[in-house]
């Protein structure tokens, strides 16, 4: 089982991970939020992914955990991703603790992603919170964070052929189709808590 001490061990490890550092002028810079909830006993328990709207013009239909793009009003990408936490799915700055921050990520369509660690902070009942936005997110997913740091449930796939990406990951839960930036950074963390390799950088 993980616990706090763990995944704050985490981020410092996964400092050695993230991509081959590129040229960031030409990607968007961009922010999402990884969000645990720990039990009474500050052992890890669920992850909270949302899955976006079918219907939205980029990434439609994917899982992601919450996050989006760099804005100006922004002081920096932590703010980022704490703003798009708010409007996604409702949780704000005094229900989160962040633990760190890992490496940038870039993706196929053009973005440097910075994620964020957080958890829950202590006592806060958060499904009371929890309000997804209905502009963008279709549903709110908590799901148990041994189903997606577990290696065996990580597979290295061919990407998509509309996709500028040679390989990508893939989560196996239920039908869900975890793929792409959301899977590399939970195989990632999986590292971080040493319980696999680290990924490969080849994604694009």
């Amino acid at each position: 089982m993980v616990n706090l001490r763990k995944l704050q061990e985490c981020v410092t490890n996964c400092m050695q991970a993230g991509d081959v550092p590129r040229n960031n002028e030409s990607f968007i810079k961009s922010a999402i939020m990884i969000i645990f909830s720990l039990n009474k006993n500050n052992q890890q328990k669920d992850i909270i992914l949302i899955k976006r709207k079918n219907n939205l013009r980029k990434h439609a239909g994917q899982i992601a955990f919450p996050g989006g793009r760099f804005e100006n009003i922004d002081k920096d990408l932590k703010q980022t991703a704490f703003r798009e936490t708010k409007e996604e799915i409702n949780l704000s700055k005094e229900h989160l603790r962040v633990l760190g921050a890992l490496p940038i990520f870039y993706t196929g369509t053009g973005y440097a992603v910075k994620p964020f660690l957080s958890v829950l902070k202590e006592g806060v009942d958060y499904k009371k919170f929890l309000k997804a936005d209905g502009n963008e997110v279709e549903k709110i997913l908590i799901i148990n964070s041994k189903d997606l740091l577990t290696p065996s449930n990580q597979i290295r796939v061919k990407a998509p052929k509309n996709s500028k990406m040679k390989k990508t990951w893939k989560v196996n839960f239920q039908n869900e189709n975890i793929w792409g930036l959301t899977a590399r950074v939970l195989v990632t963390i999986s590292a971080g808590l040493n319980l696999r390799e680290y990924p490969p950088c080849d994604d694009i």
